[in-house]
């Protein structure tokens, strides 16, 4: 015979994540909290005994993946990252240094490209055709073998007009370290209307940032949040908490 206290206890599928009060989206799979310790334990006597335990550490994380994988929510999340964003029209490229060679074209910056000026290292101006071949479209350049202005292997200045595109994204590596932490609340509905909600005070973005492509499934984002302990509140919840609370505590009296 089943031994069940209170069927509303038992935990079944995940809920709804928000940093700083944001709504992450769908979340995918497991969504696990841990709260991981490591006591000192003082043994004496013969044979050994515990005569005193003593708790060193602590540490929380938060382990979840992201169904939506949304670059602006990327980066807000780990603002490490430099925010980057290009509008529709034209923009200017003003001495590019490139290299040509006869053998291989050489990318420049920029495709679907205009009004092109190229020149020598040192100034003097090169001759679309008897120095240089150009592709505008994809943006390459490569010497012309019978050129007398430019050796295979020259660095050339590069001046021209490029096609800009509505775009947004990030950049990644080289960005100053931050200290930035959130606020991350998850609300998982019980059976009975009421919803199980965990706060993290203090969460900072911890681990890999790994993005995957897979060719017949879907693919998450896994992030980890470190909590870090928040002195301004009470002795025994500087971490986290976690309550069961009514609908009408759950962003948009709940779902």
């Amino acid at each position: 015979m089943a031994n069940v206290k209170n069927i509303n206890d038992v935990l079944v599928g995940t809920g709804r994540m928000f940093i700083d009060n944001e709504d992450v989206g769908q979340l995918k799979d497991d969504v696990t909290f841990t709260d991981s310790k490591e006591n000192y334990e003082l043994k004496a006597g013969f044979p050994q005994t515990t005569i005193l335990e003593i708790m060193t550490s602590e540490s929380v994380k938060l382990a979840c993946s992201l169904l939506e994988v949304n670059l602006a929510a990327i980066q807000k999340l780990m603002p490490e990252y430099a925010a980057l964003t290009e509008t529709a029209g034209t923009a200017t490229a003003t001495d590019e240094v490139v290299t040509v060679t006869s053998k291989v074209h050489t990318m420049l910056a920029h495709g679907n490209i205009s009004a092109v000026t190229v020149k020598t290292s040192s100034g003097t101006a090169l001759t679309e055709g008897s120095d240089y071949y150009l592709d505008r479209l994809n943006g390459s350049i490569y010497r012309v073998a019978a050129s007398t202005a430019i050796a295979d292997g020259d660095s050339v200045k590069a001046s021209y007009t490029y096609t800009t595109y509505e775009k947004s994204g990030f950049g990644v590596g080289g960005g100053a370290q931050t200290d930035k932490t959130f606020q991350v609340d998850f609300y998982h509905k019980r059976r009975d209307g009421n919803y199980r909600h965990i706060r993290i005070w203090k969460g900072k973005i911890s681990g890999d940032f790994a993005l995957a492509f897979k060719e017949t499934a879907e693919s998450p984002l896994s992030i980890e949040v470190t909590a870090q302990s928040d002195s301004s509140k009470a002795a025994g919840q500087q971490y986290m908490t976690v309550m069961d609370v009514p609908a009408t505590a759950v962003p948009g009296g709940g779902w």
